[in-house]
């Protein structure tokens, strides 16, 4: 059986159209199926002429796109589920492919636009040429997909695999959510072409350019901490130490040609991407061990791993050996500064020493207080 679920808020005058279009298409497909209008608070006769259509209304209290399809698709009797929007640029008489993709043994099927038709009109040309593109490039280099249009709102799926994505979210980046998701849990996708059309509504879209869209990439950078803490974290620590290293070693074999006017200032300015980086690197580390996302297999597992496999004791000892580390280098410095012991060494690597030592401090702090925070356990200490 198949259940054809469309959300809708304050479209009377096509609503009528898309669920007879469904049922009409079901009817000469020869599939048993229903059609189910999810009514997000509509104020004009979006109700009625749904139900006088043939479709079975779900009234959705809390608002969005995504609250809407979360709360109606549970009522869905069928095992095969198909999605769209209720102002008629998804043509449901076209749900054949999608069918016939679920029965091949698929569990989630993704329409793509840009394989399909769009019709003159049908899709702003910043969502056509910049924001979906970006989107989906975006999403691709995240999560590893593999597809190319990540905004089609016309999908199918086994409920089964609906139950497996476990949806949370309430807006418009319930889409992006879905995706990322069905990638996530393993669920067997393919994406077909899907054709889309002028809607028919006689309001704006409810779909808001700019702030849907960011909800898109807030909702990738938020499930994937390994891109948004990690890789920008490690890449400006990688730049602090390839520098200061350069620089030391220059200052160590060739005190004379670099002078101590210039270079120690560089050397110094390299702590900015060092420290910076180990702080967004620390919170990376904590918001891995936080983050929703762990529940999946996702390309970040072996993170999690790791952290599963994290004891307070090592990260204590680690940021002992880092304290004392730098603690001795700055006990050396004030020793041979003061009372000459030691071997005399220049004023450019003396301050190169002065800086490390500080770094190695300050590394030891994050390592420190990251540690506990990795270690809280309620229920232990509870």
């Amino acid at each position: 059986m198949i259940t054809i679920v469309i959300p809708a808020l304050n479209e009377e005058n096509t609503v009528g159209i898309c669920v007879k279009k469904a049922i009409e298409t079901m009817r000469n497909l020869n599939v048993e199926g229903e059609v189910i209008v999810a009514d997000n608070g509509s104020t004009d006769k979006t109700e009625e002429v749904a139900l006088k259509a043939g479709a079975r209304v779900i009234k959705t209290e809390e608002k969005g796109y995504g609250a809407t399809y979360r709360q109606s698709i549970p009522h869905a009797q069928g095992e095969f589920i198909i999605m769209g929007d209720a102002d008629d640029s998804y043509n449901f008489e076209e749900i054949g492919p999608f069918i016939e993709k679920l029965n091949q043994g698929y569990e989630f099927v993704m329409g793509n636009r840009f394989k399909g038709k769009i019709e003159k009109g049908a899709m702003p040309l910043l969502h056509r040429y910049i924001g979906t593109p970006i989107l989906t490039a975006i999403m691709n280099l995240f999560f590893k997909i593999g597809i190319s249009d990540t905004n089609c709102g016309m999908r199918a799926f086994t409920k089964n695999a609906f139950e497996k994505m476990k949806l949370k979210t309430s807006g418009m980046e319930f889409a992006t959510e879905m995706i990322i998701k069905a990638s996530a849990v393993g669920l067997k996708m393919c994406e077909i072409p899907c054709n889309l059309y002028r809607d028919k509504r006689d309001h704006p879209p409810h779909l808001n350019t700019w702030k849907d869209g960011w909800r898109y990439l807030r909702f990738m950078l938020l499930f994937t901490p390994f891109w948004t803490y990690l890789v920008p974290g490690l890449t400006l620590m990688s730049i602090g130490i390839l520098g200061m290293i350069t620089l030391f070693v220059r200052d160590c074999t060739s005190p004379l040609f670099l002078g101590n006017i210039i270079e120690p200032k560089y050397f110094s300015l390299l702590l900015l991407p060092l420290l910076v980086g180990s702080q967004i690197v620390s919170f990376g580390i904590i918001a891995c061990s936080l983050s929703y996302a762990k529940h999946y297999n996702n390309i970040n597992k072996r993170i999690y791993s790791l952290l599963g496999k994290f004891k307070l004791e090592n990260g204590l000892l680690t940021s002992l050996l880092l304290l004392c580390t730098g603690g001795l280098i700055i006990t050396y410095l004030i020793v041979s500064n003061y009372w000459g012991v030691g071997p005399i060494i220049g004023d450019a690597v003396r301050n190169d020493l002065s800086v490390i030592a500080t770094a190695l401090i300050v590394f030891s702090t994050q390592i420190f207080c990251t540690s506990f925070i990795l270690s809280i356990d309620i229920l232990k200490v509870i």
